[in-house]
C-alpha cells in the first residue's frame, strides 16, 4: 500500500475527507516553498500537490500562471524541485506528495531520470496534466519501477467508456477536474462536475479527489457531499500568500489560517448534514 492509499485509508477510517493544498515550487524561491508546505502541513493539509513551474502551463489560470513565472523568473529548474522535497522531508514531514507538471519539463529531463529522482527525494505521485494516455506507457513503467503512484485527471467531457479506460491506468488517487477550462476560482460546484464525480466514482475502486474552482469551505462540503473522497486547491492559496511575500511570515501565517478553515470543513458527518 502506497502512501496515499494509506493517508485515504486512514481518512476514510475516521470519516474525513482529504484537503490537498497545491503549491508552485520556487515561488518566489525554494526556501519559502519549503516553508510554505511546512505551515499548510502543520495546518492539517494532508498531502502537498507540488507544481513544478513551466513557461506554457495551458491548464491554469492567471494566479497559477503569476506563481510559476515568479518562480521561473527566480531562476528556479526542474531539480530545484526534488531539493524541495527532500527539505520537507528533513523537516520531518510524512505526509505525501505528488509532482504536478506537464510533459515537456519531464521529457526533457528524461522519464527515467525524473521518476528516479523523484522517488529518492520522497516524493510519492506524478500528475502529467498533459499527458494522453495511450503515450503514457513508459511513464506508468519507470513511476511503476520507482514506487510512484500516477494520478490520472478525468473531466466532465470525459465519456463513460474513456473514463473506464483512464481510472483503471491511474493509482493513488483519480483527480476530476470540475471544469473544461483552466485553474481558478469559481461561485460554486457545477452539475457537470457533481454528475463527473458520481461516474467516477462508479468506475474506480481508487479515491475520487475535485480540483479547479476549489477556494473555500462551502465548495469542500459540496464536494464531499457530491461524493468526493477530498479536494485540491491551488488558485485561492496563491491569491492568499502571493500579494503577502513582502512579508513571508505574514504570507506563510495568513495562508495556514485558510488551510485550517478548509480542512475543518472535510469531516464527512459535517458535510452531510449531520452535525450533532
Amino acid at each position: 500500500m502506497s502512501r496515499i492509499s494509506e493517508v485515504f485509508a486512514s481518512l476514510s477510517k475516521d470519516g474525513e475527507g482529504a484537503y490537498i493544498p497545491y503549491i508552485c515550487a520556487g515561488d518566489p524561491d525554494k526556501d519559502f516553498t519549503v516553508s510554505l508546505a511546512g505551515g499548510l502541513l502543520k495546518a492539517g493539509a494532508d498531502m502537498i500537490e507540488l507544481g513544478i513551474p513551466f513557461s506554457d502551463p495551458v491548464a491554469d489560470g492567471p494566479v497559477i500562471q503569476g506563481a510559476m513565472s515568479r518562480s521561473l523568473e527566480g531562476g528556479f529548474k526542474v531539480p530545484g524541485t526534488f531539493e524541495v522535497v527532500e527539505a520537507i522531508r528533513r523537516k520531518g514531514f510524512e505526509q505525501p506528495i505528488v509532482l504536478m507538471t506537464y510533459s515537456n519539463p519531464v521529457l526533457r529531463m528524461g522519464l527515467d531520470r525524473f521518476c528516479a529522482n523523484a522517488s529518492k527525494s520522497g516524493a510519492d505521485a506524478v500528475l502529467l496534466v498533459d499527458m494522453p494516455l495511450e503515450e503514457s506507457s513508459q511513464l506508468d513503467a519507470q513511476a511503476g519501477k520507482r514506487g510512484l503512484d500516477v494520478i490520472r485527471m478525468v473531466a466532465p467531457s470525459t465519456t463513460d467508456e474513456r473514463l473506464a479506460e483512464i481510472v483503471s491506468r491511474g493509482s493513488g488517487f483519480v483527480y476530476a477536474v470540475s471544469d473544461s477550462g483552466v485553474t481558478g476560482a469559481r461561485v460554486s460546484i457545477s452539475e457537470s462536475a457533481k454528475s463527473l464525480l458520481s461516474r467516477a466514482v462508479r468506475a474506480s475502486n481508487l479515491p475520487v479527489v475535485l480540483g479547479f474552482g476549489i477556494s473555500t469551505p462551502r465548495h469542500v462540503r459540496e464536494a464531499l457531499m457530491a461524493g468526493a473522497n477530498g479536494v485540491v486547491e491551488g488558485t485561492a492559496l496563491a491569491s492568499i500568500y502571493g500579494p503577502l511575500l513582502a512579508v513571508r511570515e505574514h504570507a506563510i501565517e495568513e495562508a495556514a489560517r485558510h488551510a485550517a478553515a478548509m480542512k475543518a470543513s472535510t469531516p464527512l458527518i459535517r458535510a452531510h448534514g449531520r452535525d450533532e
